[in-house]
């Protein structure tokens, strides 16, 4: 009993440390979801968070990351020109793709360059994503959707499937991360492409939060707590009645 008890915390252990590596994954939905939401003050202008919220998609640096570039000498020369076609395809001068002024929604486009090895079964990934702010009387929101991947071979960039070294059926070149995750069976890459992808998706969404809670528009329970009561209205003082 007491080896059963050993094994399954044990068991228990290597699920949440495997929960904790990999993309948030719906089983319901099958979807991934990346949401958080935030109180808001009710004080601060709706059209103030939405100007603050477009000048924040405006940094193209902060929605391109890449985790590693491949060896320079990976390419041959001949592939150069389409080398260049690639990156030209996953440049992001201008984040910001969609403006709602009236419904209070921006929604911006990010890249990630990942690169795994040339001897592994992923080698170079362009990550494309959809990151949709919407802003509410009361709160506003973060999400990422609309996750698709693109595999390319370093040494030719050629978009080609992902083969894992222990067989199975190849994974398409092509798809959306979704599709991946139910095809993949190069579990140690997998985790580590997982843990990239969530850093960096976690930290542009930390990123946002920090814009809101320099510019004040949090709801703050301490300032909310401290505001001065209002003053109770005075009853007017009944006359007397002088006795004849």
């Amino acid at each position: 009993m007491k080896h059963i008890i050993i094994l399954l915390i044990a068991i228990s252990a290597t699920a949440t440390l495997w929960g904790q590596s990999t993309f948030p994954y719906d089983s319901i939905s099958h979807t991934l979801i990346y949401h958080q939401s935030y109180r808001l003050d009710t004080k601060v202008k709706t059209e103030d968070i939405y100007a603050a919220s477009k000048a924040w998609f405006g940094d193209s640096a902060r929605f391109t990351n890449k985790n590693a570039d491949p060896p320079t000498d990976s390419v041959a020369a001949s592939k150069i020109k389409r080398k260049r076609a690639a990156e030209l395809q996953f440049t992001n001068p201008r984040p910001l793709q969609m403006q709602e002024p009236v419904g209070h929604m921006l929604q911006g486009m990010a890249i990630i360059r990942y690169f795994g090895s040339m001897n592994n079964a992923i080698k170079l990934l362009y990550i494309k994503y959809d990151i949709t702010v919407r802003i509410k009387a009361d709160s506003a929101s973060i999400s990422v959707s609309n996750i698709h991947y693109f595999h390319y071979l370093p040494s030719s960039y050629r978009q080609v499937p992902l083969y894992s070294f222990t067989g199975g059926r190849p994974c398409e070149e092509v798809g959306t991360m979704e599709t991946l995750i139910s095809c993949g069976n190069f579990r140690d890459e997998f985790t580590s492409l997982a843990q990239y992808c969530n850093k960096v998706i976690y930290s542009q969404m930390s990123d946002f939060k920090n814009l809101l809670k320099q510019k004040k528009y949090l709801y703050d329970p301490k300032t909310a707590s401290t505001a001065p009561a209002k003053a109770k209205a005075k009853t007017p003082a009944k006359g007397t009645v002088k006795k004849k």
